[in-house]
This record gives structure tokens, C-alpha cells and sequence, in this order.
């Protein structure tokens, strides 16, 4: 078990890494690669299993796979960076921007009406296919702000 928490520890450092170069030498803005393909990436495993749990009508138990997730990212990986950041003397914050806002808000309304009735279909699992896309593409084309 050791052995393969080294590997993966080695994998994600690796990737971690070349963050910088594909912002810097590929043009992809930090709005895309922070919001977007870090978490995609991140979250692979667990976007597989709910699409294979969807796929056998077991809607409850991929919900529980994505939304779990998320909770967990929100709950505890969010606020251990701020507190290691503190640690490691980095301005590390929770004052988001009104694009962030507005994402996640937007984020929020769709999968609580989504959910609402309890039910799902091919409709509703497209619409919010569109709804990441339209977050993916604004993200892409969002300014830097950081320089």
C-alpha cells in the first residue's frame, strides 16, 4: 500500500508541476485550468463510476458519487489550503471574484432544479452536459486578472 501511495504521490507531483507550463506555454488561461480541467482530472475516477451507476438506472448512487464529492472538496479540501497556505506564509483566501459567483450559483440553481422531482433522463443528463460546457467555454475566454 505504501508503494502505491508513493507512486500516486509522485504521479500527482508530476502533473502538478506542469500546471505552470501550460498556462504559460500553451496560452490556457489559470480561469480554465483552475476550474476546469484540475478538477476533471481530479475527479475522474468518481465521473466514471456515476456515469457506469447511471447508465445501470441507479441515479441515487451516482448522485451520491458526484455530489459527495463535491461536498468533500468544499468541506475540507478548500479550507485545508487556506489553512496550509497561512502555514506556508501565501495569501491563500476565500474572497472570490463575481465570475466565480456566478458559476457556482449557476451551478447550484441547475442541479437543485434538476433534482427536485428525484427523477432523471437523457434530456436533463444533456442539459447539464450544456450548462459545464457554457461554464468551460467562459472560463476559457475569462481575462487573467492576475497580472
Amino acid at each position: 500500500m505504501s508503494v502505491s501511495m508513493t507512486l500516486v504521490t509522485l504521479v500527482a507531483i508530476s502533473l502538478v508541476e506542469q500546471i505552470g507550463y501550460i498556462v504559460e506555454e500553451r496560452g490556457i488561461t489559470e480561469a480554465f485550468m483552475g476550474r476546469i480541467l484540475v478538477p476533471l482530472v481530479e475527479k475522474a475516477a468518481e465521473h466514471l463510476t456515476a456515469i457506469d451507476e447511471a447508465w445501470d438506472n441507479q441515479m441515487n448512487f451516482a448522485l451520491s458519487h458526484v455530489l459527495g464529492a463535491t461536498i468533500q472538496t468544499a468541506l475540507l479540501n478548500t479550507p485545508l489550503v487556506v489553512i496550509v497556505g497561512w502555514g506556508l506564509g501565501r495569501t491563500m483566501n476565500l474572497n472570490f471574484e463575481l465570475f466565480e459567483i456566478i458559476i457556482m450559483i449557476l451551478a447550484i440553481v441547475v442541479v437543485g432544479n434538476f433534482l427536485r422531482d428525484q427523477k432523471s433522463n437523457y434530456l436533463e443528463g444533456a442539459l447539464y452536459v450544456i450548462v459545464y460546457v457554457i461554464i468551460a467555454i467562459s472560463a476559457f475566454y475569462y481575462p487573467d486578472t492576475s497580472v
